[in-house]
């Protein structure tokens, strides 16, 4: 029994081991998801877009009559009438009264329909804004991602040259061990190898500062078994450029968050000067006001010539009041504040405008760079494919005449290093390509996918 036990603990233990040495693998897809629903960024835009959409909401509460109700009680000592006996005297006095009070505007200005419509277009602005950090994020993430997977190929390159090395000293080892190969080449290789492998090591370590990169803007607790898939047939080849920047640049004048949101903000401004300008209008308001009132006093009986008290509830009663007012209130001048906020909204709203055109040209740019980067990388990816080849080529014919001692290290050495940089040089087009050519993807209105 013991021993079944005790193979259960060691079976449990092992599982959990496996499991937590399982890794955690985030696609494209799952990152950019992930990121849209818990980036901090993102979550504090969104408690901005409900903050204009609750001043919305109130701006409709303006059509709405104010309402409020009241109730007064007071306690008074000192000189005071003694109705009974018609003299001043020191005497304690209970008094109060209680009332409600409306009021509603009729009309000024159109202030309160432009403050709706101002309101409207500046929810509506918060929405675009909040789309925007979340393209901005999108973006971000894309960019991080697909600098994580360069990182990784430059360290496989690194790798597998390293690993190559190391083979080319266990052959220069056994042609040392039969006195084909003097000694000194076998140092000059073994120090080859060194040199590869802290190149290996830097990129490596180059790798994990880019996949925290990628953790920390996914604001993930610990980077634990973070690791990114790499996409099947993710090439130059399968990646296809919109025919010219213009179709990109269309879709995204007409859908893009930052111009529809400056656009939203020229409307807004707009109901704002309006709202300005409808303080010079007069003022129609209609009021009503209701109200009664109570103190400790006696009522004169005629008939016995005597005093009796006034109940409460009969002094509530009889000395009601209502009142029912419209009124007109004219501006005539307020320190020159009515027209300073009409200037002030006149120049708020040329600013709009030119931020609006400054979105739209900033977007052109992007749009445009991003299209010519791609061109420009397609063009760097072709010719390191070739340089690519041709070092391959290169380093395969060195590596003959090293190992029978035709070329010395050196030699080899830079002919490896050629071959390297050509690899590098290919990678770095590539996933530049790949990634400009997203981006135009996503200024066109495509699925972001790899």
């Amino acid at each position: 029994m013991k021993k079944i036990k005790l193979l259960i603990l060691l079976t449990g233990l092992f599982s959990a081991y496996a499991f937590s040495q399982e890794k955690d693998e985030w696609t494209l897809e799952k990152c950019i998801s992930y990121a849209l629903e818990n980036n901090i960024q993102i979550k504090r835009q969104e408690l901005q877009s409900d903050l204009s959409q609750a001043d919305y909401k109130q701006s409709y509460f303006n059509f709405t009559p104010s309402l409020s109700a009241g109730l007064e009680h007071s306690i008074s000592s000192g000189r005071a009438l003694n109705t009974e006996l018609y003299r001043w005297e020191n005497a304690r006095q209970t008094f109060g009264s209680m009332g409600i009070r409306s009021e509603i505007t009729l009309f000024n200005g159109l202030q309160n329909f432009n403050t709706v419509a101002q309101m409207k277009y500046s929810f509506l602005s918060s929405k675009e804004d909040l789309e925007k950090v979340k393209n901005d994020i999108t973006l971000q993430i894309i960019n991080y991602y697909l600098q994580v997977l360069f990182d990784e190929e430059l360290m496989d390159v690194a790798k597998s040259q390293y690993e190559l090395t190391l083979l080319q000293v266990e052959k220069t080892k056994s042609l040392v061990d039969v006195g084909n190969v003097a000694k000194g080449q076998l140092y000059e290789i073994q120090a080859q190898a060194a040199s590869e492998k802290l190149n290996y090591t830097a990129f490596s370590n180059k790798l994990k500062m880019s996949v925290l990169d990628l953790v920390q803007l996914l604001d993930l607790d610990s980077i634990g078994n973070f690791t990114v898939v790499k996409p099947l047939g993710l090439s130059v080849e399968n990646t296809v450029l919109p025919s010219s920047f213009n179709e990109a640049m269309d879709y995204a004048l007409a859908n893009m968050p930052e111009i529809k949101g400056a656009g939203y903000k020229v409307k807004s401004s707009e109901k704002n000067l309006a709202v300005k300008k409808g303080q010079r209008s007069p003022e129609l308001y209609l009021s009503g006001l209701y109200y009664s009132n109570y103190r400790d006093e006696r009522l004169f009986v005629a008939s016995d010539s005597s005093y009796v008290d006034y109940p409460f509830r009969d002094q509530l009663k009889n000395k009601q009041y209502s009142q029912v007012s419209i009124g007109l209130s004219i501006p005539v001048f307020n320190r020159y504040q009515t027209q300073t906020s009409i200037s002030k909204a006149k120049i708020a709203l040329e600013d709009s405008k030119l931020m609006l055109d400054q979105q739209e040209k900033l977007l052109y740019k992007n749009i445009q760079q991003a299209h010519t980067d791609a061109v420009g990388a397609f063009e760097k990816y072709q010719s390191a494919l070739e340089a690519v080849k041709s070092n391959e080529e290169a380093l395969n014919y060195t590596r003959q005449k090293f190992e029978v001692g035709l070329v010395n290290v050196v030699d080899y050495s830079i002919a490896k290093n050629n071959y390297s940089k050509a690899m590098s040089d290919m990678a770095q087009a590539k996933y530049e390509y790949i990634f400009k050519a997203k981006i135009l993807d996503f200024y066109s209105g495509k699925e972001i996918t790899l």
